[in-house]
């Protein structure tokens, strides 16, 4: 790690001295897990180090299998290890990604930043509050950047309507309505081998089901477009999945600080295959749009100028986005070179796995639950 002389300091909510982020001359980064979406992060950052000239550099990768450790890390021609320890000790690591099943997010990003490395881990960020809020504090005491991997908010059109919204031409928004009906195989997804036997479809490992695992985005969108959520009421339960004991069904009302209302259903029960499908609905005094996966589908306002404006750029030359993961990756460590704070950190990225443990306790106790939730639980 190369350190330039120049120092950003910038104050953090509930922090009771100052941390200071210094520049870098170069950021070396080491994938953890090497699993479907591991390996697409050392791919990813393979590409940024060709993009950056050298400024964001891939070192190292790390899985428990020897043999897929040293397979990826020849392919890229670089180091491999089989251990965090191994990992953490690297003085050429500045970055671990965490890309392992849920319940290893927390220890060893703990493990981690305990080390002085910066981290960003995959969603959700831990399979429970507590460990969610001791990433937090421990990122915040020894100076260094926790990230959240919610790469849908760098989607183009949902960052359009992120503007839109910002911008008051919907209006005053009063509801926000969003949908995830997708399927999950028992046999080809919770069992399809001994590491998805492992942890899949359990409390203790998963940190919850269809909410938790594939809901998540959904439900951190539903908090990035309208803002903080004040209260919420729901129910979950396992209607189509006997294999596994979290929930394959969840539905949720919410209030948010606004006074607005939102309502969120999710299953990974839907058959046939071709009928699954993902949207976000939101409704304002002056408008309303609606998300189809992460593409605007539908904009209707007041406003003609601004309906005519998204239709011309949907007639353009097809445009194909720029994979999520890498846009995010980008600006992490963009941010990170320059001394800057990364938009989604940990405080940013606990909101979503907030609200889906407030709705799991609001299920059992069939109670409305004020936000924050300070409950320290383990669902």
């Amino acid at each position: 790690m190369q350190k330039s002389s120049a120092i950003v300091y910038l104050s953090v909510n509930l922090i009771p001295y100052l941390t200071y982020f210094e520049e870098l001359n170069m950021v070396g980064v080491a994938v953890v897990g090497l699993g479907n979406i591991g390996k697409v992060h050392a791919k990813l950052i393979k590409e940024l180090e060709v993009e950056s000239n050298g400024k964001i550099r891939l070192v190292a990768v790390v899985d428990q299998v020897r043999s897929l450790a040293e397979s990826v890390a020849s392919q890229y021609s670089v180091r491999s290890y089989t251990t965090l320890d191994d990992a953490v000790k690297d003085p050429d690591i500045d970055v671990l990604t965490i890309a392992t099943p849920t319940y290893l997010h927390g220890p060893q990003a703990l493990y981690a930043i305990e080390y002085n490395k910066n981290v960003i881990v995959e969603k959700p960020m831990a399979v429970s509050l507590v460990e969610a809020r001791e990433m937090i504090a421990k990122a915040r005491k020894k100076g260094v950047r926790l990230g959240v991997i919610f790469q849908e908010r760098y989607a183009d059109d949902i960052r359009k309507l992120k503007d839109i919204i910002a911008s008051g031409k919907l209006g005053k928004v009063f509801l926000i309505e969003s949908e995830m009906k997708w399927w999950r195989d028992e046999r080809n997804y919770y069992q399809k081998d001994e590491l998805a036997r492992s942890w899949r479809g359990m409390w203790g490992t998963e940190g919850g089901g269809a909410m938790t695992n594939q809901g998540i985005h959904t439900v951190d969108l539903m908090i990035w477009l309208g803002g903080d959520v004040d209260e919420v009421a729901g129910f979950i339960d396992n209607l189509t999945h006997p294999s596994i004991t979290v929930e394959d069904t969840a539905v949720a009302v919410i209030r948010y600080k606004s006074k607005a209302l939102g309502v969120i259903s999710q299953t990974v029960s839907t058959r046939p295959d071709n009928a699954q499908y993902r949207k976000i609905r939101v409704f304002g005094t002056e408008g309303m749009a609606e998300i189809h996966d992460t593409t605007l589908s539908l904009l209707k306002t007041n406003s003609e100028s601004l309906e005519s404006e998204i239709r011309a750029k949907s007639t353009e030359t097809l445009h194909r986005e720029e994979n999520l993961h890498k846009k995010l990756f980008r600006d992490f460590l963009n941010r990170l070179l320059n001394g800057e704070e990364f938009p989604i950190t940990g405080e940013e990225g606990i909101k979503s796995l907030e609200l889906i443990k407030a709705i799991y306790y609001s299920s059992s106790t069939r109670q409305f639950v004020k936000l924050p939730f300070n409950i320290n639980v383990v669902l």
